[in-house]
């Protein structure tokens, strides 16, 4: 099985629900073909570089999972006959290379879902600030 990342926008036209039923949809076929998929990241809403079935701005998916190579046809006629799937592509990692980035993407994707929580060092900035200012007033004041 080859390691592969499938990106494909969606109208902006849609709402929340129907932008996440076409997400199961895709997610709906890759189970279907067996494949295995180990990571999704929802870019969200973005404005496109040109202008694409009169479209401006799309709403960003990425897949990445593992199937065999003789399935990828059928995902990628699943994507060219829904309507509301304005763009896709589809790349594959092989070389040794290209599958230790597939991994370390991967890898920080779950960082950033799980990292949604503020810093811990952002309010020892905020206590530094701080204390810069109240020297600063006594300074002023004397």
């Amino acid at each position: 099985m080859n390691c592969y990342e499938t990106l494909f926008i969606v109208k902006p036209t849609l709402t929340e629900q129907e932008i996440a039923s076409q997400v199961a949809k895709i997610k709906d076929v890759l189970a279907k073909e067996n494949a295995e998929l180990i990571a999704t990241d929802d870019m969200g809403m973005r404005k496109l570089a040109y202008t694409v079935a009169k479209q401006n701005r799309g709403y960003y998916t990425v897949l990445y999972y593992k199937a065999d190579g003789s399935k990828i046809a059928e995902i990628e006629r699943n994507l060219k006959i829904n309507e509301d799937i304005i763009k896709f592509l589809t790349v594959k990692y092989s070389s040794k290379k290209e599958v230790a980035q597939f991994e370390k993407m991967i890898a920080s994707i779950g960082k950033s879902k799980n990292e949604r929580t503020p810093r811990e060092a952002a309010p020892k900035k905020e206590a530094v600030v701080e204390e810069v200012t109240a020297e600063a007033t006594q300074e002023v004041t004397e």
